[in-house]
């Protein structure tokens, strides 16, 4: 089994996404998730979030949130899901991997192509994310919805 760890990168309402390499050697090429990447043997999901977010947007999370362990559809990979502020502007970040970086409304999120694990862990997420802009947004998506 191996393991990953995630991170849903919120700026006020936003989710900041990452759109995959258009390369058919990796899972969900051309779609739309969340930032983060493989555990190393050794190191704690902690570091390897802080590691691979680093790796990918050339940033340093200042607060970095343990949110849940998710065991998704790969049955042979468990999944440490992180919430992270963005703090700087997002023209700050350099893209290292994927094709591009946006942010995203929750519900411009819920209608783009994602990976499973986007949409699979969303609605345990959002709730457990301390941004007050993020729980209104989702109030009225989850609202909306009914």
């Amino acid at each position: 089994m191996y393991q990953v760890a995630k991170a849903f990168i919120y700026q006020g309402s936003h989710l900041l996404l990452q759109l995959r390499d258009n390369n058919p050697d990796i899972y969900y090429p051309n779609y739309w998730g969340l930032f983060g990447g493989e555990i190393d043997p050794g190191e704690t999901a902690e570091c390897a979030i802080a590691r691979e977010i680093e790796e990918e947007l050339g940033w340093q999370p200042p607060d970095l949130e343990f949110l849940f362990l998710w065991e998704g559809t790969h049955p042979d990979c468990l999944t440490r899901i992180f919430a992270a502020p963005l703090t700087v502007p997002i023209h700050q970040l350099n893209l290292t991997e994927g094709q591009a970086l946006k942010l995203f409304t929750l519900e411009e999120t819920m209608r783009l192509p994602t990976v499973p694990d986007l949409h699979e862990t969303l609605p345990q997420a959002v709730p457990m994310i301390k941004s007050p802009e993020l729980q209104l947004a989702w109030k009225v998506l989850s609202e909306q919805r009914t």
